[in-house]
């Protein structure tokens, strides 16, 4: 089976031409908030300020002004480009134009909140990630405030979304996640999903034994259950994609870094201690994997910081991660600048 990481993206897509075919016919925009990925009753979910229905609010004041946004998130959805598509949620209009700032924030000269206490969305592109570098597209004035939080959100699903009273802000990548695939339901893995998720990774759990690998378990995960490692299905793993070798017991460690290697994936990292790691490559070797492939993997996986425990442990391979992840952005915005 090959996994489709891009089913949420064709949902949004789907939305937000729905969406702009209301506004030109003058009716009021209908879309499930299922549809939207920062909608979803499991984003929302201990929100005190933004609801379901909060997603039909802003969409019912949208205009033939607000067409050039949809179809800019559109265009980026079908390109790949790296952006967001944000929504401005007024949920006080009394003191939405505040200022809040205190001694500590102050010194942003800042004396206005918000430009006005109207809804709306937004686009935000920036491949670099250097915020003032980005692209932003809305159709309504904004102040100093509207623009930093416009940027500060579409930096995580919840960076400063509602930093200040009377408006929350939410929005929603028009990019795949980066793909994490792990192999091996054990503890670690278990621990690994939670971690990663937070940090945008979309997870696939491989594993043959239904009694690890199951929703209880791997509730955020795409779960493969496979007959046994050495049967690996192919599960459509792409460069940008990143393999984690975490088999239970190391058990089937050198079959699951020889799949990770021959996928093509752009990061290949594989847990345990270097004695054993090293009987790995060894056994991969007889196995017709050469030493240099071997060697570039990130093995031993993780970022070295007296990790111990499982949680620990999620913690190290996933800092790894969001530092591979990043450097390969860097490096992918340089050859488009």
């Amino acid at each position: 089976m090959k996994v489709d990481a891009g089913s949420s993206l064709v949902r949004l897509r789907h939305a937000l031409e729905r969406i702009a075919a209301a506004v030109r016919a003058r009716e009021a925009p209908l879309v499930d908030p299922e549809d939207v990925p920062c909608f979803t009753a499991t984003a929302l979910r201990g929100d005190p300020n933004v609801t379901r229905e909060s997603l039909s609010g802003v969409l019912a004041t949208l205009t033939d002004a607000d067409l050039p946004v949809l179809q800019r998130a559109i265009e980026a959805i079908d390109t790949g480009e790296r952006a967001w598509l944000g929504f401005k949620i007024v949920t006080d209009p009394s003191i939405a134009t505040d200022s809040e700032d205190t001694d500590v924030v102050g010194y942003r000269g800042k004396d206005q909140g918000s430009a006005d206490a109207c809804s709306g969305v937004f686009v935000v592109v920036d491949p670099s990630g250097v915020r003032e570098e980005a692209e932003l597209l809305f159709s309504r004035e904004y102040s100093e405030r509207d623009h930093l939080q416009m940027l500060d959100v579409t930096r995580g699903p919840a960076m400063h979304d509602e930093q200040y009273a009377g408006i929350a802000w939410k929005a929603a990548p028009l990019f795949r996640r980066s793909r994490l695939f792990l192999m091996g339901a054990g503890t670690v893995a278990a621990e690994v999903e939670r971690v990663a998720t937070m940090v945008d990774f979309e997870t696939t759990v491989v594993d043959y034994d239904p009694a690890y690998l199951n929703a209880e378990r791997f509730p955020l995960s795409t779960r493969v259950l496979i007959e046994s490692f050495d049967a690996i299905p192919d599960l459509g793993i792409t460069p940008d994609d990143y393999v984690c070798v975490l088999t239970r017991g190391h058990m089937f460690d050198p079959q699951a870094l020889i799949y990770g290697i021959r996928s093509g994936a752009g990061y290949v990292g594989m847990m345990g201690h270097p004695k054993k790691n090293a009987r790995v490559f060894e056994l991969a070797e007889t196995m017709g994997i050469d030493r240099a492939s071997l060697e570039a993997t990130h093995t031993p996986i993780g970022i070295r910081f007296g990790a111990r425990t499982p949680t620990e442990l999620a913690m190290s391979v996933v800092a790894e991660l969001i530092q591979v992840r990043d450097d390969l952005r860097k490096v992918t915005a340089h050859a488009h600048t």
